[in-house]
């Protein structure tokens, strides 16, 4: 079996999704195609998170949620309809894992503990990343730069993103 992590940006540009589905569909096919068993282990945040996990249902490969924090707290980061479909993607999973909360409360920081344990427990490390670093606590930046300190394999699409 192999597990495969996904860290991301979640405003990824729209016009450049189909292309970004394809190059994840592919490169998951050839891993399942390798190794027979494949599970994904998501934060199902918006973005790169469910983009890699639809493609992966597509081919009949389970998911694990790892959420930040507890689910509530969580959902406060998404509109409405982002609210729905993780839902429906929670409902989906084959296991719920939420990690403990820091003391203080500290979102930011509990974005970087799942993106550790994401990176701790994968074989490959998904990253859709603009390939900045920009120091933002639990970025995908950061999670990408603590995965690769560990000499652990990265798989990186290069994707850009919305303009703000």
């Amino acid at each position: 079996m192999i597990k495969i992590g996904i860290a991301g940006h979640r405003d990824l540009d729209k016009r450049f999704i189909e292309e970004y589905k394809k190059q994840v569909f592919k490169k998951l096919d050839d891993l399942k195609q390798k190794h027979h068993e494949v599970i994904l282990i998501s934060p199902l945040a918006d973005g790169a998170d469910r983009l890699v996990v639809y493609e992966a249902m597509k081919l009949g490969i389970k998911y694990i949620a790892a959420l930040p924090m507890q689910k509530k707290l969580y959902k406060d980061d998404f509109d409405t309809t982002s609210k729905l479909e993780f839902e429906k993607l929670l409902k989906n999973a084959e296991h719920i894992l939420t990690i403990s909360h820091t003391k203080p409360f500290i979102r930011d920081r509990q974005y970087e503990l799942v993106g550790r344990y994401i990176s701790n427990n994968c074989n490959i490390l998904f990253a859709l990343w603009d390939g900045k670093q920009n120091g933002f606590i639990g970025g995908t930046g950061e999670i990408v730069k603590y995965h690769l300190k560990n000499k652990k394999i990265l798989w990186h699409l290069k994707v850009d993103r919305n303009a703000i």
